[in-house]
């Protein structure tokens, strides 16, 4: 049972690394390339930024496509991830394929979000080139940590986090140093003072004392007093 309790709690733990890595990857990337998206074993992720497929990709979901090459068949009726120009910016778009028109002598790929009406169609234009991946599976609301991540707000928090911390290893270092409690103490050798976690005060060993001069083996010496220095 305990043997068991341990290897669900690594299994966790190394989940929980494996998503942060892809997660902090994932945002960097996009951070430096915001114009395509890095592919994992093949999947693409992808953030859905408005409400043009509610209830079945909620606003904030990650997407994850099937990237696909420009000779891929696609089926009708797939969700796919397309590049779009929306407001002057370059952005993904998750919607449905419907059917490939030519009818204006130019190969478009119609689209239409969830809830459209019969007929009613995106005003983008798509090309084969644009089409980036089919929809594979969406994790809801993950795409939140996504976007919070590229946001100053978040670089801040981990500037705090870092410094907290360092912080705090500081401060745990210095509650832990322990002075030594006699005179006894400081005449000990330095290795068994380091023992302790104490560093040996400088200065204070006659020689002879110090593991350099005489062996761990032998017994301490007592520093002679002034009357038998005199004497």
């Amino acid at each position: 049972m305990k043997k068991t309790k341990i290897i669900c709690k690594i299994l966790k733990n190394s989940f929980l690394i494996l998503f942060l890595i892809c997660t902090l990857f994932y945002t960097f990337f996009m951070k430096l390339n915001p114009t395509d998206a890095p592919k994992f074993f093949g999947y693409k992720p992808y953030v859905i930024l408005t409400n043009s497929m509610v209830p079945t990709l909620p606003v904030g979901s990650l997407v994850i496509d099937h990237a696909i090459d420009e000779d891929d068949p696609i089926p009708e009726n797939t969700p796919i991830t397309f590049k779009a120009e929306l407001q002057g910016q370059q952005v993904f778009v998750t919607h449905y394929f419907r059917y490939i028109d030519t009818s204006d002598g130019y190969v478009r790929y119609m689209t239409q979000g969830e809830g459209y009406q019969e007929g009613q169609y995106d005003e983008f234009e798509i090309h084969r080139e644009d089409i980036v991946g089919t929809y594979a599976f969406h994790i809801p609301y993950l795409g939140r940590v996504a976007m919070f991540l590229q946001s100053p707000a978040a670089l801040t928090m981990f500037l705090l986090w870092g410094f907290i911390l360092m912080m705090e290893h500081m401060v745990k270092k210095w509650l832990s140093y322990k002075y030594p409690e006699d005179e006894e103490d400081l005449m000990k050798p330095k290795q068994r003072v380091k023992a302790k976690n104490v560093k040996p005060p400088k200065g204070r060993y006659l020689r002879g004392e110090t593991p350099r001069h005489r062996p761990p083996s032998a017994p301490p010496l007592k520093r002679p007093s002034m009357d038998e220095i005199k004497g």
